[in-house]
C-alpha cells in the first residue's frame, strides 16, 4: 500500500523554464525560484520515490526513466536525449526534479478529466508533486477572457490548500472548472481521493498569483496518519 507522506504543489506553467519564458524569464524568477524551493524540500523527504502527477488526456502512468522535452514551445534538448518524452506537464515536474538536484527514483502518472487515474504511484513511501493551474479566465487577456466566476472559484482553491482542507479539494465542481478552463481541477480531485482520510499536518500556501490571468498555487503539506492540528 503506498504510503504519501508530502504533498508539493506547483503550477502547470511553461514559463517556469527560463528557455521557454524566454526574455521574460526574469518576470517569472520569484515563482520559479518558489517552486523549486517546494520540490526541493521534497527531495529532502526521507521516501522511496518522488511521485509526479498532472493532469492530461488520460489517466495513465509513464516510464519511469522517461524526460521533459519542451519542444511544442520551440524548446529542443541539447544535447539530444533518447529517453522517452513526457506530456508537458509532467514535464514541467520532470524539469523541476533536475533543477533541484533530485537523483532519487521517479514514478509519473496522469489523471483524466474525469479525476482518475488507472496507473499505480509507485512504491509504499512516496512524496507526490502535483502540476496543475487554476482558471485561466482570471483577465481580460487571459487565454480564456474574463469570467467573473474565476476569481472567486480560484480564491477557494487557494483557502484549501492554505487549510490542507482534503475534503474541499475533493469537492471541486467540475463543471465550473471546465467552464472556467481550470485544467488542475482533475488532478487535485484524484490527490484528494488518494489521500482522503489522511490528516495534513502542515499546510503552507507560498503564493497565490495570477500574473498571466491563469490562477498559480506554490504550496506544500505534511501527512500523517493520526489526527493532528493544522499548522500554517
Amino acid at each position: 500500500m503506498t504510503d504519501i507522506v508530502a504533498v508539493g504543489f506547483v503550477p502547470a506553467a511553461p514559463l517556469l523554464v527560463p528557455a521557454v519564458a524566454g526574455g521574460s524569464a526574469a518576470l517569472d524568477a520569484d515563482l520559479r525560484d518558489g517552486c523549486v524551493s517546494v520540490v526541493r524540500r521534497l527531495c529532502d523527504t526521507d521516501v522511496d520515490a518522488v511521485v509526479v502527477a498532472a493532469g492530461w488526456h488520460e489517466g495513465a502512468s509513464w516510464p519511469c526513466d522517461a524526460t521533459w522535452d519542451f519542444g511544442g514551445f520551440g524548446v529542443t534538448r541539447h544535447p539530444p536525449d533518447e529517453r522517452p518524452r513526457l506530456p508537458w506537464p509532467l514535464g514541467i515536474g520532470a524539469w523541476l526534479l533536475d533543477e533541484a538536484g533530485y537523483g532519487g527514483d521517479r514514478c509519473f502518472v496522469t489523471v483524466g478529466p474525469n479525476g482518475r487515474s488507472h496507473a499505480e504511484i509507485g512504491p509504499s513511501r512516496v512524496a507526490v508533486l502535483v502540476v496543475g493551474a487554476g482558471s485561466a479566465r482570471r483577465t481580460e487577456k487571459a487565454p480564456g477572457h474574463l469570467d467573473e466566476r474565476a476569481e472567486p472559484f480560484d480564491a477557494g482553491i487557494a483557502r484549501a490548500i492554505a487549510a490542507g482542507d482534503v475534503g474541499a479539494l475533493a469537492d471541486l465542481d467540475a463543471g465550473l472548472a471546465t467552464d472556467l478552463m481550470c485544467a488542475g481541477a482533475p488532478v487535485w480531485r484524484w490527490l484528494a481521493a488518494e489521500i482522503s482520510g489522511r490528516q495534513v499536518t502542515t499546510a503552507e500556501l507560498l503564493s497565490d498569483t495570477a500574473p498571466y490571468g491563469v490562477g498559480y498555487f506554490v504550496s506544500w503539506w505534511d501527512l500523517s496518519d493520526s489526527p493532528a492540528a493544522i499548522t500554517r
